[in-house]
């Protein structure tokens, strides 16, 4: 037989066998794709402490829709990937139970935020400017008033009046208790504090402490958030006087 011939045989039967192999393999692989896919899937993801998100974007941000439908997918990928640095997210954690992952997620503290021209700057509680955003987060308040030389990330909000930290951290931290959705609190020049609430103007004025004002605004509050008017406390003391409430002139 011509030699010819048989190399171009041979040649045939590599790539016969070749395509054999990779067939088998292609077989195998799918073949353990649906036994792992029906075998561990994911039928609830529950993800607790988040709310700079909504979940499905949460989710997308640390996985794939592929590996979300399947436990050993989904290890495998955060395993390779690793833990992701998403913003305003301080750390999350993953457990799985049986066929329910649950992800907790820590958020980073941010107590307020300054507006430079047209980016939202984040602060925590030490006045360390954390994320910055084009994007306006409604859950945290926007200060105005605050003086400063120099304004830059992951470094302290440089400001002329340190107090004031004090003073943010305080409300803030008393806003949250009651429940009442502050979208501005405003400094004036010689440090009294006004809210924003939608149509309602709340004058705090200047204090060590805010508890006895916000606590008497959380009282009052339910019958007013619909209307345009100006709430007087800022010489609330916690005693039986009148609140003046005054409607504002549109």
């Amino acid at each position: 037989m011509n030699e010819r011939v048989l190399r171009e045989r041979k040649r045939r039967k590599r790539i016969f066998f070749f395509i054999l192999a990779v067939g088998g393999i292609g077989l195998i692989i799918c073949t353990a794709y649906l036994v792992i896919a029906n075998k561990y899937p994911i039928k609830k993801i529950t993800v607790k402490g988040l709310n700079a998100y909504s979940e499905p974007v949460f989710l997308d941000k640390i996985s794939t829709p592929k590996a979300r439908s399947n436990r050993l997918l989904f290890r495998l990928e955060q395993k390779m990937n690793g833990k992701k640095t998403i913003p305003y997210i301080e750390k999350y954690d993953i457990t799985y139970e049986n066929d329910t992952v649950t992800i907790q997620v820590y958020e980073k503290i941010l107590i307020g935020c300054v507006e430079v021209m047209g980016q939202y700057l984040y602060f925590d509680r030490d006045g360390l400017v954390s994320e910055s955003s084009p994007n306006r987060r409604e859950d945290i308040p926007l200060i105005r008033g605050l003086e400063f030389d120099r304004i830059m990330l992951y470094q302290k909000l440089d400001i002329e009046h340190e107090s004031r930290y004090r003073t943010i951290l305080n409300i803030t931290k008393l806003l949250n208790e009651v429940k009442i959705p502050t979208q501005t609190i405003l400094f004036d020049s010689i440090g009294n504090v006004n809210l924003e609430i939608g149509s309602v103007t709340v004058q705090l004025g200047k204090r060590e402490v805010y508890d006895i004002a916000i606590y008497k605004l959380a009282d009052i509050y339910p019958k007013i958030e619909d209307r345009s008017v100006v709430v007087y406390l800022a010489d609330y003391d916690g005693g039986k006087g009148n609140i003046i409430v005054n409607q504002k002139n549109d």
